[in-house]
């Protein structure tokens, strides 16, 4: 409740993805490790103040979201229009006020939607809206330029649109008497009753996901977005596999489990694990039998131009840097609800000169870890990308680097503990930079 009124939200979800390309509906696609309406569903739900949520959801689809959200799901209309109002009449209690989004913006913020409540109680409607920063033109048919208005008196529309519940049923019941079917707007049938309509400020992350371009750039947003994670459970008397485990972040892994109580069990070719060697490593985790986690450290790094490189050094590179990797999340024998860490380099962003061979097997690192997630929904599993490192590898290959300006390996190995103690979320891409 806000101010002693009752507040409920809709989010639509009732579209069929035509315009995203796939059959696949846009709002059912994974986002870092959760389909983008579990993302939008979560924000809403974080709030605290909100009384009731309801999905209007395509037909289609509404068993798989049932059993994925634990609140209200209707059927959605063939019309935005129509699933708007389906929704408003599918409360299991009248709310006073209601926030209606769309369910693929999931970037909506705390401060947009308590705004958008208070300003529906102050203005009975209110509409999420952002200034525009290119020219916007008018033009009828889309042959010729007409007008170009003024860009400051323009703005963007974004969701929610927000609404005394009495005044939106209104609207709607005009719009249905007047034989109005499709309108895109909610915002647009109040005007229709010769209300007003308030502003509240959107904001440029708060993206609509219509096309796979979207969801790309709403990767790089979750990216931005993610903190280290400071997970709430434990990991006393589990037992952590640490590929690489016996220098540089591995080994601070393995000194911070077992700090915490948890049996670390350092594989690298110090131990006997030789990652070149598929078959041996194999053999080695099936001699390990049954564990909590898998943590993947292991790494080499040569800086030379590739006219330079042998073809045993390319092979044992990426034997190194990511087929090992690849075996031991194949072989490792991970209890259910385990976790899987695996850790990339922020090199994987872009090929870097010198040493393309270990930037490429870091962006394979990233891509494999996020189709594990959703191949694996039984177990945990995420990517760690840290900054630079300063890591004997590190030293040896950048010998002139200034040592303040690089992580400390328990840095990294503090933000793998918080993964391993967080037994909720799955498919996170972590960046772990100095200070964070």
């Amino acid at each position: 409740m806000i101010d002693g009124l009752r507040v409920g939200a809709i989010l639509l979800m009732g579209g069929e993805g035509r315009r995203f390309g796939d059959a696949l509906p846009k709002q059912f696609h994974r986002l870092a490790g959760k389909r983008v309406f579990v993302h939008t569903l979560e924000a809403f739900l974080e709030a605290g103040w909100i009384d009731e949520v309801v999905l209007a959801c395509h037909p289609d689809w509404i068993g798989m979201v049932q059993d994925e959200a634990n609140v209200t799901v209707v059927a959605g209309g063939k019309t935005r229009q129509e699933s708007s109002y389906r929704g408003l009449v599918g409360f299991a209690k009248r709310p006073d006020v209601v926030l209606i989004h769309d369910a693929v913006r999931p970037f909506v913020t705390g401060r947009i939607l308590e705004e958008n409540a208070r300003g529906a109680i102050e203005w009975g409607a209110v509409d999420t809206c952002i200034p525009s920063a290119d020219t916007l033109v008018f033009a009828p048919g889309g042959k010729r330029i007409e007008a170009i208005p003024k860009r400051e008196e323009l703005q963007r529309g974004q969701t929610p649109q927000s609404f005394r519940v009495d005044l939106i049923l209104e609207a709607h019941e005009k719009a249905r008497r007047d034989g109005i079917e499709n309108a895109s707007d909610d915002c647009q049938l109040v005007l229709n009753l010769g209300r007003e309509v308030g502003i509240v400020l959107g904001d440029e992350h708060n993206i609509k996901i219509t096309t796979e371009l979207d969801l790309f750039l709403a990767e790089q947003l979750f990216r931005l977005r993610r903190s280290v994670p400071k997970g709430t459970g434990s990991v006393r008397g589990k037992r952590f596999a640490v590929v690489g485990g016996t220098g540089g972040i591995g080994a601070a892994v393995c000194r911070l489990l077992e700090e915490e109580g948890a049996v670390a069990v350092p594989m690298s070719r110090r131990t006997g694990v030789d990652l070149t060697k598929p078959l041996g490593l194999a053999e080695a985790f099936g001699r390990l039998g049954e564990i909590d986690g898998l943590v993947n450290c292991a790494g080499a790094l040569a800086v030379k131009p590739l006219e330079e490189y042998s073809v045993q050094e390319i092979e044992e590179l990426l034997q190194i840097n990511f087929t090992g990797l690849v075996i031991a999340c194949q072989k490792a024998k991970i209890r259910s609800g385990g976790h899987i860490v695996n850790l990339s380099s922020s090199s994987f962003t872009r090929g870097r000169r010198l040493y393309g061979i270990y930037s490429a097997a870091k962006a394979a690192v990233v891509n494999f870890t996020q189709s594990l997630a959703e191949e694996r929904p039984d177990l945990r599993v995420h990517v760690v990308v840290p900054q630079r490192t300063l890591t004997p590898m590190r030293s040896e290959n950048f010998p002139g680097e200034e040592r303040g300006s690089l992580l400390d390996p328990r840095e990294v190995a503090e933000a793998v503990l918080g993964l391993l103690k967080d037994s909720e979320s799955t498919g996170s891409l972590v960046e772990v930079k100095k200070g964070s």
